[in-house]
């Protein structure tokens, strides 16, 4: 595919990809202003939230599947049309049964782009341009959790938290008319769901994609639990927190030299390379606690940085891995990843920050493990594949 081709599809997806997930970190600064708006309780609001990611889980899986029915664009782009209408409902939302359901019906409308965008980058192109449109949306991901966090603080504090879903919805509107102009029509293979249902149970049954997927259901409930922790520890601190968040930007670059670390070291390296740096961060956080203000900026970076390598490794090893399978593969990938999001806020909620830190330090030596695992039995998938 031509250079203009590939920058102009690029910039689209990376687009989307930023948009999307923008919105699975939305309610994180804006909890108590919701609560306060609907009067309702901010564990309710959370409720909410985690209603979201549910949804968002369920549609990943759902639209991965129906896009090799209906084809890869006609998912992406419609889906940003439906997103469009889910979010204004969102902003309209009057109590908590309403934002429950309105909340949970954006996520299920916005599932319909990640791992449709995997398979469809994967059905565009390939080697250096595959690798490197997959960094490109890895790192939008990962943007998007800083940047999401940044703008509805900002909408809230300039206007109404309602404003942040209406501004929303205008984007994802956009995305759509743009989307149904710049994006190529891919491959369209008709897979009956009764095929899609038996490679999804053969793909459960190899240890090497549960391995990844163990380190998967892990990773965004991390950053999830992170930041939902350290926001509630610096709760009246906000010029410390809007900068905590702000560095963040930096770590999540790293995703884009991700390829070329694989290339250099191997693709497990990085993966223990990226669970180090998590863990290196989490011990800075631990000395925060006691009362050194750098080291939660050092913090920051570095477990920003850490899931910036992590997710284009294991994206890759699941992609490696899948085969013909491939597709449902990373819908399995996506669907994983946001069930352990769902429940982070949910686990973090009644947490202390120092408990937070070492339930994450957790995460981090599970992620290991099962690193290990992979490690040790590397010959035998590569063989089997």
């Amino acid at each position: 595919m031509r250079n203009h081709d590939f920058n102009r599809i690029s910039v689209v997806l990376v687009a989307m990809a930023v948009m999307v997930a923008c919105n699975i970190y939305t309610f994180i600064p804006i909890y108590g202003e919701i609560g306060s708006s609907l009067v309702i309780k901010e564990s309710e609001v959370v409720m909410a939230g985690t209603s979201f990611i549910f949804f968002y889980a369920c549609g990943l899986l759902t639209f991965a599947n129906a896009a090799d029915y209906f084809g890869k664009k006609r998912i992406l782009v419609w889906g940003m049309l439906a997103s469009a209408f889910a979010s204004g409902l969102v902003g309209l939302s009057a109590d908590f049964w309403s934002l429950f359901f309105t909340r949970g019906f954006q996520g299920l409308c916005l599932g319909s782009f990640a791992p449709v965008a995997f398979a469809y980058t994967y059905d565009l192109f390939s080697g250096k341009q595959r690798t490197l449109l997959l960094a490109f949306v890895n790192t939008g991901f990962l943007f998007a959790g800083i940047i999401g966090q940044l703008l509805s603080g900002g909408i809230t504090n300039l206007s109404e938290w309602s404003m942040v879903f209406y501004f929303f919805a205008v984007v994802y509107a956009s995305l759509f008319i743009i989307g149904h102009k710049a994006l190529p029509q891919a491959k369209v293979e008709s897979v009956s769901p009764s095929s899609q249902l038996a490679t999804i149970i053969r793909l459960l049954r190899r240890k090497e994609l549960l391995y990844c997927y163990g380190i998967v259901f892990t990773l965004l409930a991390s950053f999830i639990a992170y930041y939902d922790s350290l926001t509630r520890h610096l709760s009246g601190e906000e010029d410390l927190l809007f900068l905590t968040r702000s560095v963040g930007l930096i770590g999540a670059g790293l995703s884009l030299f991700t390829g070329r670390l694989m290339e250099v070291v191997g693709i497990y390296k990085t993966l223990f390379i990226g669970v180090a740096l998590s863990i290196v961060s989490l011990v800075a956080a631990l000395f925060y606690a006691i009362g050194h203000i750098p080291f939660i900026i050092i913090s920051s970076i570095l477990f920003v940085s850490a899931i910036s390598l992590l997710l284009p490794t294991v994206i890759t090893l699941i992609g490696n891995m899948g085969g013909k399978g491939r597709s449902q593969a990373l819908s399995l990938y996506s669907f994983i990843l946001l069930c352990g999001t769902s429940l982070a806020p949910l686990i973090v909620m009644d947490l202390s920050y120092l408990e937070s830190i070492f339930l994450l330090l957790g995460c981090c030596f599970f992620q290991a493990l099962m690193g290990g695992l992979l490690f040790r039995g590397r010959r035998k998938w590569e063989v089997g594949n």
